[in-house]
């Protein structure tokens, strides 16, 4: 992620680790199917201080970003571009 503070560029490196995985596991025509139903992960600074978390489930999902510390417009970019690529 690229920011910009007191006009100088900045790139800011962010890790995620995955706090929560949830699966279903059902059988089909004697087939074992596992199907991940839920993942949290934790969004991380360059410093490994969690900023943030990012909540999906089958049915839809959250974002709780802590943007007292992040450039708010980068992170709406960054969303929107994961979300509608182009």
């Amino acid at each position: 992620m690229i920011r910009y503070r007191n006009n100088k560029l900045y790139n800011i490196i962010m890790t995620t680790e995955l706090f929560k995985r949830t699966e279903e596991t059902t059988i089909e025509n004697g087939v074992e199917i596992k199907k991940v139903t839920q993942l949290e992960t934790i969004v991380k600074d360059d410093k490994g201080i969690e900023i943030g978390r990012i909540n999906i489930n089958q049915w839809g999902g959250s974002f709780n970003l802590n943007t007292g510390k992040l450039d708010v417009q980068t992170v709406s970019d960054g969303i929107i571009n994961v979300l509608n690529p182009q």
